[in-house]
């Protein structure tokens, strides 16, 4: 049975020991031929995978190719983003959110759906305090939210342009 192997894994976990292909060969007991296959193409036999994850010390699960969901999972990691796109986040979301907490905070009318939204969902019952704090979470949650919505697509573009061009 094949299977799809990340290439960029493969190349990582060889360059992180500085083995050649022909080291990695040796020390896997596959042939050097086999080594530049896998690769090139990352597919390789359940043995092959079997056996570079031996040698690397690893699950073979660490070297398969990773699903669609995780590498967007992965690329819309705030972590992992580049600091440009991190930039934008903040040039957006910063002014952003500091006026509209600055609206809500001064009573404006245009932050009355703040209040009729937070009331719809909670209790009369709970403490002004309480309810000027849900308020608050409510308007970072939906104002801010979509405030990162420029950085993200700024860093899926990029990586789309990555791919597509190198």
């Amino acid at each position: 049975m094949e299977m799809e192997l990340n290439k960029e894994t493969l190349k990582n976990q060889r360059d992180s020991r500085a083995w050649s292909q022909t080291q990695l060969a040796e020390v896997s007991g596959l042939s050097l031929r086999t080594i530049q296959r896998i690769e090139k193409t990352g597919v390789a036999s359940q043995e092959s995978a079997k056996s570079l994850a031996a040698v690397y010390e690893c699950s073979i699960t660490e070297l398969v190719t990773k699903g669609f969901s995780s590498q967007m999972e992965d690329s819309f990691s705030f972590r992992n983003m580049s600091v440009k796109a991190k930039v934008i986040h903040l040039s957006v979301l910063l002014p952003v959110l500091s006026i509209a907490l600055y609206l809500l905070w001064t009573g404006h009318n245009s932050t009355a759906w703040v209040s009729l939204l937070r009331d719809s969902i909670f209790s009369s019952s709970i403490s002004e305090d309480r309810l000027d704090k849900i308020s608050f979470l409510i308007l970072v949650l939906v104002v801010g939210l979509p405030s990162l919505i420029p950085g993200f697509i700024y860093e899926y573009y990029q990586g789309v342009y990555k791919r597509q061009h190198g």
